[in-house]
């Protein structure tokens, strides 16, 4: 199995083992869909990551204002469910949609487990050397 396959594979699972997620994303510094999970096409992936990437940089932004340090998450409730969106020290960020019966602390911390697994994969430098999705196998945790 490549890695951009175990990326990928690591997507579905958490969105499988966490009750009531219906998609999740990951989006490397640069705005760049690195992989998806298999509910989500491939126009919908690079929407959502140019969506997620807008969302960070603007959170970033109003974080900066307030000098209140760094976006760690946010929790956006929406009318047909939550987006989350967890962002890295790099400006990596992993992107979920779930049910509005979700629950948001084991989402969350679903989440953070993710991210400890999937961070190094999100790297443009990991990208470069490997490619991206569509190009190729991305690293994990190497």
């Amino acid at each position: 199995m490549t890695e951009s396959r175990n990326l990928g594979w690591l997507l579905d699972s958490f969105a499988e083992r966490t009750p009531d997620v219906s998609h999740a994303i990951a989006i490397s510094c640069d705005g760049l869909l690195v992989a998806s999970t298999r509910s989500l096409s491939p126009d919908r992936g690079d929407q959502l990551a140019a969506t997620g990437s807008g969302l960070v940089s603007l959170l970033r932004g109003a974080a900066g204002f307030f000098e209140a340090g760094a976006v760690i998450s946010n929790v956006t409730q929406l009318e047909g469910g939550f987006m989350f969106s967890m962002s890295f020290s790099d400006g990596a960020s992993l992107l979920v949609l779930a049910s509005p019966y979700c629950d948001v602390g084991k989402v969350s911390y679903e989440m953070t487990e993710l991210a400890n697994q999937i961070g190094d994969a999100l790297t443009p430098a990991a990208r470069d050397r490997f490619g991206s999705l569509s190009q190729g196998p991305v690293p994990v945790g190497s």
